[in-house]
């Protein structure tokens, strides 16, 4: 399903791309906690419970809305569902995942206090739930009989891009620093915020050729 069908590709490729710079984000708490502020390993694992909260309020977000979302937009389509109503909440949360490399980045390499850079962190857990939560259950709605095939697929990309990446920070960091390294990160993040409107407006189209295949 990853090669013959579009849609799948796309998705995942879009969630890869979100864990794996989530990972690479990880790859510089320690450093940036323990080297630059002095922090014991103890007290730096502290620092993912920000990511944490994140996640759950994203995921509380998410519960609320989604599903009253899509109950409406079926109700104004003459009661077909259709999987792309998934999609929209997703557009809003993609905005946030660029504010934590800005934030936390800078704010870290010029070692502002420490809460700064933590605070920093809770966009991108927030926005990266509100990205992987309305995408998996998307293509749990565009394939019910492949389900488990569509999740393995997407899983299988997903993982590897959590492998491969953090494996170019420390060379990344070292050659841009803890503020630039994190800036072409966000960069990034930026041109990738239309991908669940992309997804949105021609996922119909990818999902059909799919099927033909």
């Amino acid at each position: 399903m990853l090669f013959y069908s579009p849609l799948v590709f796309f998705v995942s490729l879009y969630i890869a791309f979100t864990y794996g710079t989530l990972y690479l984000l990880f790859t510089t708490i320690p450093t940036v906690f323990m080297q630059s502020y002095g922090w014991s390993l103890g007290l730096t694992g502290l620092v993912y419970i920000c990511l944490g909260l994140g996640n759950l309020v994203g995921w509380a977000v998410i519960t609320a809305r989604s599903d009253r979302s899509v109950v409406r937009r079926t109700k104004e389509n003459g009661g077909v569902f259709e999987p792309e109503m998934r999609l929209p909440i997703s557009i809003y949360f993609s905005v946030f995942l660029p504010m934590t490399f800005f934030w936390y980045g800078w704010s870290a390499h010029y070692k502002t206090h420490w809460i700064v850079p933590i605070i920093g962190l809770f966009p991108y857990s927030f926005g990266g739930i509100g990205i992987f939560m309305p995408l998996t259950t998307y293509l749990v709605d565009c394939y019910p009989m492949y389900a488990a095939s569509a999740i393995a697929a997407n899983t299988v990309i997903r993982s590897l891009a959590g492998m491969l990446l953090p494996l170019a920070g420390p060379k990344m960091y070292e050659t841009l620093g803890l503020g630039w390294g994190n800036s072409l990160l966000g960069f990034i993040c930026i041109l990738m915020i239309p991908v669940p409107l992309l997804l949105h407006r021609y996922g119909k189209k990818l999902r059909m050729m799919g099927m033909q295949l």
